[in-house]
């Protein structure tokens, strides 16, 4: 069997320059595969030695700040971004402290293990295997009833303590939930880190799922488990109308929602519905505040009245027992006091009940406390209204017999539609396997191109990978190249021919550039000038000056070589080696001071002087030397 992991002949090997490479250790883990790559970091298969188990590792590495060095280290991309990098590896190493301290957390992915290498942080997690909801819902459009009530509750189980513990999953959407063999669900690929560098640094980008973030993830509102419920509320809608809603944003504009509560999909509790649409709410404080106050909702058996007002209390309701999401026939939620009466008549019982739940559980049923109490209007109303049906009850009695016969007849009906719809059902699951069969074909096909489409990408990735490394060194020899240029020696060469304005500049004939002295100190006194003046003149001399640096404001630094005072002509011809240091020879005869920041020569050359007691050092100020020194 050939090893796919080995090249054929003639074929170019497949190289990430960007991952670690299978065989690589992390601490007590070893690389063997990457299970996924982002613009927040990379996920690997690995192995842990010391135990014997594979587990999946998440590595902190944003493209947008840091690249990966010598094949093993992370480093930020620039010093600028330095900051914004270690900021984010903190968060992702809190957010791998947080979720390992949850223990047997139901539909949470288990975190065995943070830590710190290579520059940077890695979380390790259980390896899990299945399908995502995503792809199971691309497969059968929509999950049943009991496949729902197998995913919802244990999410909401584990999602608490999530918050319980301070933390927030940010990114709940299909593609986020792992699905096992039995359909059971587990919650991955949590992204506080993600949405916390996202808010600090401008190099990355926000980038969200359409239909499954929360209006306050595109703002700079304040989020909390309203936002998680949101994104669950939303995949809950797509698991169950087959589509994903629309866009927070788009809803802010133009609110096309279509309400599971208006759609009435077959099978589905109206509690489930109604808890449904509840968290779908586009401003936050319309959602439930948290898990245990949006469960009584979920709970629900009965659908509230058209006319009641739902608002949600910032406090959580007591936490009712969990709930079927299967048919208002299961076991009633402890939300409710019982089914709703048929008839009409029953309808100010109903309000009633209601208005006790609220007040009594948590306040989901409330209305504004400024002028007369709305609820309670129009619960006066229903009494009303119900009296007025007492008084009908007898001519509805009547009624009921002829309504019997009509349901006796469309049942008759039913029967008859029900067989019809057996027979084109077989018909239909016909004409649906010979298209599952083509659509596999169609779909293996796809997937092969898709296959080829993502070799080439590899393939020119790891060209412009290349060539985007040759290019990067051509830039930095170019550089290299200016900066030897820059620092190259510049000569100036001609007769000396007086000191300018101060003792540090010089002036050259038929140059009309003055050259300031390299490392010294004016001694800024009339006498002193004119004694240099008068010194450097008392014989022609030949002066060649080699730029050494710059002041910050691009002044050159120049280091200047004098004939001696004994040299022959021509003085041009005479080498550097027979020359003398113009400044070192100043400040040796007291006319310059040695700056701060001078040649050792020069400093020495200082004190030297001061130690002969020449009568111009009686001229200098040394506390003023001092202080300008000091700063």
């Amino acid at each position: 069997m050939t090893d796919p992991a080995k090249p054929s002949p003639g074929e170019v090997p497949d190289v990430d320059y960007v991952a670690l490479r299978a065989g690589q250790t992390i601490g007590r883990y070893e690389i063997v595969s990457v299970l996924g790559q982002g613009g927040f970091g990379i996920t690997y298969r690995a192995r842990d030695i010391q135990l014997g188990r594979e587990v999946a590792i998440k590595e902190y590495l944003p493209s947008a700040l840091a690249v990966r060095q010598d094949g093993t280290t992370v480093l930020p991309r620039t010093t600028k971004m330095a900051d914004d990098f270690g900021w984010g590896r903190d968060r992702f190493v809190t957010e791998g402290r947080t979720l390992a301290t949850l223990h047997r957390v139901p539909a949470i992915v288990q975190v065995f293990d943070f830590l710190e290498a290579n520059g940077t942080a890695y979380i390790v997690m259980e390896l899990l295997s299945g399908e995502t909801l995503e792809d199971r819902l691309k497969q059968k459009g929509t999950l049943t009833p009991d496949e729902a009530d197998r995913i919802l509750w244990p999410l909401l189980d584990g999602l608490e303590q999530v918050h319980a513990a301070g933390f927030l999953h940010r990114d709940i959407k299909p593609a986020n939930i792992l699905l096992n063999a039995a359909g059971d669900p587990t919650l991955i690929d949590f992204g506080a880190a993600r949405e916390a560098m996202v808010g600090r640094t401008s190099a990355m980008t926000a980038i969200f799922t359409p239909g499954y973030a929360a209006a306050e993830q595109m703002t700079s509102a304040k989020q909390g488990p309203w936002t998680d419920i949101y994104g669950l509320a939303a995949t809950l809608y797509h698991a169950i109308a087959g589509k994903t809603p629309p866009s927070a944003f788009d809803r802010m504009l133009d609110d096309g929602y279509e309400p599971l509560a208006r759609l009435m999909p077959k099978g589905f509790s109206p509690g489930v519905l109604a808890g449904v649409d509840a968290g779908l709410a586009v401003a936050a404080r319309d959602r439930p505040q948290s898990i245990a106050g949006w469960r009584p909702i979920l709970g629900m058996t009965e659908a509230p009245a058209a006319d009641a007002t739902m608002m949600m209390a910032k406090a959580p309701p007591p936490v009712a027992g969990r709930q079927s999401v299967l048919t208002p026939d299961a076991t009633p939620s402890t939300f409710m006091a019982g089914p709703m009466p048929k008839s009409r008549t029953g309808l100010w019982i109903a309000l009633a009940v209601v208005l006790v739940a609220a007040l009594g559980g948590g306040g989901y049923y409330a209305t504004a406390m400024r002028g007369p109490d709305p609820e309670m209007v129009r619960a006066k109303a229903a009494a009303e209204a119900a009296e007025e049906e007492k008084r009908k009850f007898q001519e509805e009695a009547q009624n009921l017999r002829a309504e019997k016969e009509a349901a006796d007849q469309r049942k008759a009906a039913e029967d008859a539609k029900l067989k019809a719809d057996q027979e084109a059902r077989q018909k239909a699951d016909a004409d649906a396997a010979a298209k599952r069969q083509l659509e596999d074909e169609t779909r293996r096909k796809a997937d092969a191109e898709i296959a080829e489409k993502k070799r080439a990408d590899d393939e020119a990735q790891q060209k412009a990978v290349a060539e985007a490394v040759a290019k990067r060194k051509a830039e930095e020899d170019a550089r290299k190249a200016a900066d030897d240029a820059r620092k190259a020696a510049e000569l100036v060469a001609g007769q000396f021919d007086y000191f300018g304005k101060t003792l540090m500049l010089l002036s050259l004939r038929n140059n009309p550039a003055e050259i300031r002295l390299q490392g010294v100190d004016v001694v800024d006194e009339p006498g002193l000038r004119q004694a240099g003046v008068n010194a450097m003149a008392a014989k022609p001399r030949n002066l060649r000056c080699r730029q050494t640096d710059r002041l910050t404001d691009g002044t050159p630094l120049y280091r200047c070589l004098v004939t001696k005072l004994d040299a022959k002509d021509p003085l041009a011809d005479i080498p550097d080696s027979d020359r003398v240091d113009l400044a070192l020879q100043l400040v040796r005869g007291g006319l310059l001071l040695a700056s701060c920041d001078a040649p050792r020569a020069y400093a020495d050359a200082e004190d030297e002087a001061r130690g002969k007691s020449l009568n111009l050092w009686g001229m200098i100020k040394p506390v003023e030397y001092r202080r300008r020194c000091a700063r």
